[in-house]
């Protein structure tokens, strides 16, 4: 019964438990990406109150907006607000729509929000350069209740979905583990 183990079985044994700790670092990871996306959705959702009270009270022009709410905000849209406004000032590439998609892609590419919700902020501006400020503020308050209803969609998903990624992480690790034993 005193059997004694040999540096391979010790080995095999270091590397299971290394393959099961990265890829519950790998479950947090995902889990931690998940969180990160929804408090990305809800710093978007507070950009556009912002924006949509500078265009009903201050009836400013969207250069200046962006460039009055981009000095106040944090990065990544710091960068993208402040780009758009030089841009709109230096009246570069034209089509408003066309600088606002250019801007998401080049500064909020990095983001975590689910793909439906950039495709939607993408599609904002092609609908907001070109209206009167009733029309804008109407298109800011369609957008708001989409991503209100997107972000209630994922609060409540957003648990369970959490839990799975730890609970994936560490079986995965213990299916790979078996396997190699």
């Amino acid at each position: 019964s005193g059997r004694e183990t040999s540096p391979g079985e010790m080995l095999r044994f270091a590397g299971c438990l290394m393959v099961i700790g990265a890829t519950t670092l790998s479950g947090i990871k995902k889990a931690s990406d998940i969180r990160e996306g929804y408090r990305q959705m809800q710093e978007i959702q507070r950009l556009m109150y912002q924006i949509q009270s500078e265009i009903r009270y201050a009836r400013s022009y969207l250069g200046e907006i962006f460039s009055h709410i981009g000095r106040r905000s944090v990065q990544p849209y710091q960068n993208w607000l402040l780009d758009l406004s030089g841009q709109m000032g230096r009246r570069e590439n034209g089509v408003f729509a066309q600088m606002w998609e250019e801007g998401i892609q080049k500064n909020l590419g990095g983001l975590k929000i689910p793909a439906k919700e950039a495709d939607r902020l993408k599609a904002l501006g092609s609908q907001l350069g070109n209206l009167d400020v009733q029309m804008q503020i109407k298109t800011l308050d369609l957008y708001q209740e989409q991503l209100a209803q997107s972000m209630e969609e994922m609060r409540g998903e957003m648990k369970t979905k959490i839990r799975l990624c730890h609970c994936l992480g560490v079986m995965c690790g213990m299916l790979i583990a078996v396997l190699l034993l």
